[in-house]
């Protein structure tokens, strides 16, 4: 016994609920949206839309056209009722002709959002091909014309083993988007660009926001993969003060080397794999991902062509925006006992007073 066929009003929904989600298509008269779900136009779907409206989900809009069919210019509800025609000139009342009057219907939600530019923090040291794909993939595969700024913030071995050496780097990041910023404006682009941030590089993002030098500097939305950063980071409270726009999370659940950094890297954590408790940010679990797996050829392609995870992310709005693998950690997280990390950071740090030497050589060949 086959089941009850489903009422065409449960399609009619999934499509108010994927414009809505993707921010595209929230205007539209009756006949489009008939159009657009495979349904031909009628009472029933006049009545859905009209329900929307009744339900303060969408609101309805005359929309005024010159019924002279050589003309049919739109014609601004601000000078209604119309008997002249403001671009034809025919006279309405002398021809025997009728303003027509089209309804429109206008989804109660936000539009998509454009990247303008983005600025990419590389992890530590990498020299594997997936910085150039990376390159090219955000900026030709995104189809928007946005500057990409990789930022590489030179060779760091034993370095990451000492805070003094972490705000140095940021230092000379920030130093680098604020004249990435004043670089946009005078292009006339916004100064707010979109990040992505991958291990060591979201170290230095924190550094960067809790800076009191770069109160100056916000940015929009943010992506961080395998992050580095204190689960606990108080993400809310640079969104409240409109540092930034929105975080994702994107965690590998595979990744091993995020767990062990904050019993290496002094101030970090294991967001990477726990997730942000902050409320406002967005945590994604990715299954069988390992610390680097997000910038492989084929994952990355998959991220940001349309409807993958970074590029909804970035472009949708994010009322509706709740991707699968998203979760909530622990909101009780707390760091490893001093005890446990102090024998390896000892141990760590007499390694890099032995190796400092050969790291400052390194950077004076490879900065």
């Amino acid at each position: 016994m086959t089941g009850q066929p489903e009422p065409p009003e449960t399609a009619w929904e999934a499509e108010i609920a994927r414009r809505l989600e993707q921010g595209d298509g929230l205007e539209f008269s009756a006949a489009q949206f008939a159009q657009g779900v495979g349904t031909a136009p009628g009472e029933a779907v006049g009545a859905f839309l009209d329900g929307l409206v009744q339900g303060e989900r969408a609101a309805k809009i005359d929309s005024y056209r010159c019924p002279v069919k050589d003309c049919a210019r739109t014609l601004s509800p601000a000078g209604a009722p119309y008997h002249v025609c403001p671009y034809c000139g025919t006279d309405y009342q002398q021809e025997g002709e009728e303003v027509l009057v089209e309804h429109f219907y206008r989804l109660e939600g936000d539009v998509s959002r454009d990247i303008r530019w983005m600025v990419v923090i590389h992890g530590m040291n990498s020299r594997a091909p997936w910085q150039e794909e990376f390159s090219w993939q955000i900026a030709n595969r995104l189809r928007y014309s946005a500057p990409v700024l990789i930022y590489k913030y030179g060779w760091a071995t034993v370095d990451v083993l000492v805070s003094w050496m972490h705000l140095r780097l940021a230092k000379r990041l920030g130093q680098r988007l604020r004249i990435a910023v004043e670089q946009a404006i005078e292009s006339r682009r916004p100064e707010r660009p979109d990040i992505v941030a991958h291990s060591f590089g979201t170290r230095l993002l924190a550094l960067i926001l809790d800076d009191p030098d770069f109160t100056d500097l916000s940015f929009g939305r943010i992506i961080t993969a395998g992050s580095i950063i204190r689960p606990d980071y108080d993400w809310d409270s640079h969104i409240a003060a409109g540092r930034l726009e929105a975080i994702l999370n994107h965690v590998g659940a595979k990744d091993m080397a995020v767990p062990a950094a904050q019993f290496t890297i002094p101030g970090t954590g294991p967001s990477g794999r726990a997730g942000y408790t902050s409320r406002a940010t967005i945590n994604v679990q990715a299954e069988g991902f390992s610390h680097s797996s997000f910038f492989q050829p084929k994952n990355l392609r998959a991220l940001i062509a349309d409807g993958g995870l970074w590029h909804s992310f970035l472009t949708h709005p994010l009322a509706h925006f709740s991707p699968a693998g998203g979760f909530v950690p622990d909101p009780e997280w707390k760091a490893a006992p001093w005890i446990l990390r102090a024998p390896g950071r000892l141990l760590l740090y007499c390694l890099f007073c032995l190796a400092a030497p050969v790291s400052w050589i390194r950077r004076r060949l490879d900065p």
